[in-house]
């Protein structure tokens, strides 16, 4: 497998009122150019620390990390970021939102270039008629589609996702959901996606591979899963089809057992 995305012997911890605390240990993934990768598992595994390493927000206590062959030692515009906020300028409308980072991330670019990103991406997550309104006169769940337009505007290597949808209610998450894979898919060329959630719904419908966390403190990868489901997905059809339910009853098992941990791991290994 080639590899795009590359995490080699990660180790991460934290001085914690004098005393070290390991938050990774011994992570390695490898990912391929255009997959969708969910993370998954308990409070405290991890996940978002190896989302922040990903990013170049923090660094590996040890190990590498490699995008391209080329090392990540800090933040980047290959790399685009959505938080469960969504962080947008709340004097700015939808559209000068995700102008403002096309402009930054691509200054050599005409106006009238720019203008076509922003108006495709905005288009593509239904706002294009409140494309004049303030964060402030519009709902969270159209913020949220307004933060992932604007990530998926500067065209980045790599998408992030903290839990982008895990303060939305369940009734939104949907049309959420099928914006994120339409502007995923849209260029052609997928852009490689790395999302950290708790919703086991979300990760099989959205994923190729679902990494396990175990339990921390020291947590490790305790096992990939593939998604073996065919694209395009619908939703309600999948539910009942066997393969989405044998799988959603594994990842249940797996972060049912409270006592998996990286000590297991070793001794199975």
């Amino acid at each position: 497998m080639t590899s795009y995305l590359d995490l080699r012997d990660i180790n991460k911890t934290f001085d914690i009122d004098g005393s070290t605390y390991v938050a990774l240990g011994r992570v390695n993934l490898h990912i391929r150019r255009g997959e969708f990768i969910t993370i998954i598992g308990h409070s405290g595994c991890g996940k978002s620390t190896l989302l922040n390493l990903i990013a170049g927000l923090i660094k590996p206590t040890s190990g590498s990390i490699t995008l391209e062959e080329q090392p990540v030692s800090e933040p980047g515009p290959d790399r685009g970021m959505v938080f469960q906020h969504h962080g947008l300028l709340p004097w700015l409308s939808i559209y000068d939102n995700v102008y403002q980072a096309v402009a930054a991330v691509f200054p050599g670019r005409s106006k009238a270039e720019k203008a076509e990103d922003v108006q495709r991406v905005i288009r593509m997550v239904g706002l294009w008629e409140h494309r004049n309104k303030k964060p402030g006169q519009i709902s969270d769940g159209m913020k949220q589609r307004t933060a992932v337009a604007r990530a998926f505007a500067i065209h980045p290597k790599v998408l992030l996702l903290d839990e982008p949808f895990g303060a939305l209610d369940a009734l939104i998450k949907p049309t959420l959901h099928d914006a994120l894979v339409e502007l995923w898919g849209s260029d052609g060329q997928s852009e490689t996606v790395f999302m950290v959630t708790h919703d086991i719904d979300e990760a099989i419908y959205l994923s190729d591979r679902i990494v396990v966390m175990t339990n921390g403190p020291q947590a490790t990868i305790g096992e990939i899963v593939d998604v073996a489901l065919p694209r395009p997905r619908d939703k309600r059809g999948i539910l009942h089809m066997p393969e989405y339910i044998d799988l959603k009853d594994h990842l249940l098992y797996l972060l049912s057992t409270s006592q998996w941990s990286a000590s297991q791991i070793d001794k199975a290994s």
